[in-house]
Order: C-alpha cells, then sequence, then structure tokens
C-alpha cells in the first residue's frame, strides 16, 4: 500500500544512490514461512465453508491471505537519500525521511517510526523493512546512517 503522495523509486536509479535489498521469508524462515501459508489456507477453506454469498467471501479471504501476507510474499526494500521503501504484493509502501522520528531494530526487520517514542500505533503508521538474518546489523547501520544524513542536513 502507497502512502498519498508518495512515489515509487524511480525506475532505473542506480544502487549508488541507495541501499537495496530483498527479503525473502520462504529461505530466512521457511517453517515459518510454510506454517503461515498453512494457516492462510485454513483460514479461507473455514470462510468458504461459511457459504456466504460470493462478493462477501471473497472479500473475507482477500482479508485472510492479506494477513498473513508479510510471513509469505517476499519484500523488496529501498533506503536512499529521499527516505525509505518496501514493495510487497500490494505495491510500493514509502516514507519521506522528514516523518521518521524513530528507527528501532526488531528481530528480523527495522522499524521506521513517526513516533520519538514506543507508541501503540507504531505497527500501523511506521515502516516496517525485514532484513535477512546475516545482514541484520549491517542494514540497520547503513539505514541509521541514511536517515542521520538527512536531519543534519
Amino acid at each position: 500500500m502507497m502512502t498519498p503522495g508518495m512515489n515509487p523509486p524511480a525506475a532505473g536509479e542506480s544502487a549508488r544512490s541507495g541501499i537495496e535489498w530483498t527479503y525473502d521469508p520462504w529461505r530466512e524462515n521457511a517453517r515459518v514461512a510454510g506454517l503461515s501459508a498453512a494457516c492462510a489456507a485454513l483460514l479461507c477453506a473455514l470462510v468458504t465453508s461459511l457459504r456466504e454469498p460470493l462478493l462477501v467471501t471473497a472479500g473475507l479471504v482477500l482479508v485472510c491471505v492479506a494477513a498473513f501476507a508479510p510471513a509469505i510474499s517476499p519484500a523488496e526494500c529501498r533506503a536512499d537519500e529521499r527516505g525509505a521503501a518496501r514493495r510487497g504484493p500490494l505495491g510500493w509502501e514509502r516514507r519521506p525521511w522528514a516523518a521518521i522520528r524513530r528507527i528501532e531494530a526488531l528481530p528480523s526487520a527495522i522499524l521506521l517510526s513517526p513516533y520519538a517514542r514506543r507508541h501503540l500505533l507504531d505497527a500501523q503508521r511506521g515502516l516496517t523493512l525485514p532484513v535477512p538474518a546475516a545482514r541484520r546489523d549491517e542494514l540497520l547501520a547503513l539505514v541509521r546512517a541514511a536517515w542521520e544524513a538527512h536531519e543534519r542536513a
């Protein structure tokens, strides 16, 4: 989902102007990805067994799959001089550095939050960038450096 007024990274931008990486949940933790896919399929089967009208069933199935999408689908992430972005199954989601007040390291991701301190709405209003475990510290340092460079400018 893209934030209104935010543009996705321009096609053809060079990697030198930013940090780019991909995150594949099936490669990082296949057990969790498989369990998530199985739960999504089970919920979809449960929803279809309710025999609701087709439109309601389709909407509920979409919600069930979307709830598990971050644990199932790969993500492409980017941080550059303008901000950070993540591309998932629904398109690009981008945050400019001016909207970021805190960067927090999570076990398998980096949270870019619009709040200076932990907040109840961090998960909804922040941008979570999943990171491969092998590059977690490196990517955290690079993203933090890009954010701090913007803060100094």
